[in-house]
């Protein structure tokens, strides 16, 4: 079997037409439609079948799929652990991770590494496919929502859900450091939508003290929730590092035995059991986990 006819059958399933494939991985559109007619005859499969304008995974096709991402993501391990060798080093490391935690500390951190250190390049995903990127060719993952089974974990802390004032803010000029979430209840709160994990913990919160916001912005990147609310338009509720100046409030949410605790993330580094990578990971995990914490971004228990 050629491994390059099975990119090209995930090309086509990933863009749903022989014509979308063949322009994204820059092939003619008959060379590419007789690749996959080979595919077919050397695995004794029809894999596709057309529907209207497109073509339409056959039940033997869809079955394929999970099967051929794990040998192209092995070719690609097999490939980067021999260049690991020749260079004596990792170089390149892919991670996963959603848009928020990419702005608000992954890439913070890694404009902390140097030249000797892997090249790490960020792929935004959601928080629901984690694992699904990792099939995908990344080599780790940063999620707030706890890895599936199977794959190889390290935690690496709680990041607390922190509420930004502007400079010349009352709590700001007084100095306060945390607030009870009923406090904030009264302020005009820019929040991340519900898409996100942050936004879902915080409306838990909410449901369970009974308490709603006066009125409620939403923005799902941290980096605008911030800037807003330094511009003095509200309170904005965010996992992101302090930045333009604003003042960080932590937020504190009475539990069933009303001892009040910060609303926190917890984070994961995910990876594949038997990644070739795997120290150079959990190295960058270690360094990622040491980083935050010097910071002061994670919560002590």
């Amino acid at each position: 079997m050629n491994l390059r006819r099975l990119q090209y059958f995930l090309a086509v399933v990933d863009a749903g037409t022989v014509t979308a494939a063949a322009e994204q991985i820059h092939i003619a559109q008959p060379a590419l439609s007789r690749q996959i007619k080979t595919l077919e005859n050397e695995l004794k499969l029809k894999l596709f079948e057309a529907q209207g304008n497109k073509l339409a995974l056959t039940p033997a096709g869809r079955a394929l799929v999970p099967a051929a991402r794990r040998l192209m993501l092995e070719t690609k391990s097999l490939e980067d652990a021999a260049n690991a060798l020749r260079a004596g080093r990792v170089a390149t490391l892919v991670a996963a991770a959603t848009a928020a935690s990419v702005r608000g500390f992954l890439a913070p951190y890694i404009a902390t590494t140097g030249p000797e250190d892997p090249l790490i390049i960020t792929r935004e995903t959601s928080h629901f496919a984690i694992a699904e990127a990792l099939l995908h060719g990344s080599d780790f993952a940063v999620s707030p929502a706890a890895p599936e089974p199977g794959l190889a974990t390290m935690p690496l802390g709680s990041i607390p859900l922190t509420a930004y004032v502007a400079a010349d803010h009352q709590w700001a000029q007084a100095g306060v450091t945390e607030l009870p979430l009923s406090e904030l209840c009264d302020q005009h709160a820019i929040l991340p939508s519900h898409r996100s994990v942050s936004r879902y913990i915080l409306d838990d919160a909410l449901n369970q003290d009974r308490l709603s916001f006066r009125r409620v912005s939403e923005c799902d990147d941290g980096q605008t929730i911030m800037a807003l609310a330094a511009a003095g338009h509200g309170v904005g509720v965010t996992t992101d590092l302090p930045a333009y100046g604003t003042h960080p409030i932590r937020i504190l949410a009475a539990s069933h035995g009303q001892h009040r605790h910060a609303l926190r993330l917890p984070l994961h580094t995910a990876w594949i059991p038997g990644h070739f990578a795997e120290d150079t990971i959990r190295a960058v995990a270690t360094r990622l986990r040491g980083f935050l914490n010097e910071r002061g971004a994670l919560i002590r228990d």
